[in-house]
């Protein structure tokens, strides 16, 4: 059969090739269709059958909706060397600057999260320049090509050099985490599919994070 599914964009470049090739492998008659949507697309593809299941951020807050969670990712720092935060081991929400954060585009659900997370709405907007990125990678080199902060899923740090760990800070106990599910709606009918993909996500993952 085939098995079409969206992905969030913050997800797709990291979760994507940990278990895609497996897959394919271990399922050769199952044509599957991956597409990067935001969260929003994504709910109302599902409801209109346009996709058989999504990977993506929840609670939805949708009873029309199952979710299926997969794992607890970590949010991290990534601080620049003039930034203050780089000096601590450990950052708390209250040590972040809004006039020096980068964030993504309206739209995504993980700048909501991050809006959320350092109470940016009580905080003054005020900068001489704004700019908001339409991926995490524009974020990470805007951190290391013109100082600042900016906050990334842990997956995003897995492939770093040992000069971009030395970026990185966690945030301090309890740490921010996102909880990433597969979801399908309430009529779905290929539950075999699902499953198979549900098992090679979960198998794909490194032990950090499963």
């Amino acid at each position: 059969g085939e098995l079409r599914v969206g992905i969030i964009p913050t997800l797709a470049p990291y979760l994507l090739p940990l278990f895609l090739q497996s897959f394919l492998q271990n399922y050769p008659d199952i044509k599957i269709r991956v597409k990067e949507m935001t969260t929003d697309v994504i709910i109302e593809k599902l409801k209109a059958g346009r996709i058989d299941a999504g990977l993506l951020v929840t609670p939805l807050q949708d009873n029309s909706i199952i979710e299926y969670p997969l794992f607890y990712e970590e949010l991290v720092a990534y601080v620049s060397k003039s930034n203050a935060a780089y000096k601590k081991n450990y950052v708390l929400a209250d040590d972040i600057d809004m006039k020096e954060l980068w964030l993504l585009e309206e739209g995504h659900c993980f700048r909501s999260q991050i809006i959320n997370l350092c109470e940016l709405k009580k905080q003054s907007t005020e900068s001489h320049f704004e700019y908001e990125a339409g991926s995490i990678e524009t974020l990470r080199k805007m951190v290391e090509m013109n100082k600042g902060i900016t906050i990334l899923p842990e997956l995003a740090t897995m492939d770093f050099s040992v000069k971009q760990q030395n970026m990185v800070r966690h945030f301090k106990s309890p740490a921010p985490v996102r909880e990433v599910s597969l979801i399908t709606h309430r009529n779905y009918v290929k539950k075999k599919l699902v499953d198979a993909l549900k098992e090679e996500v979960l198998a794909s993952l490194p032990k950090k994070i499963s």
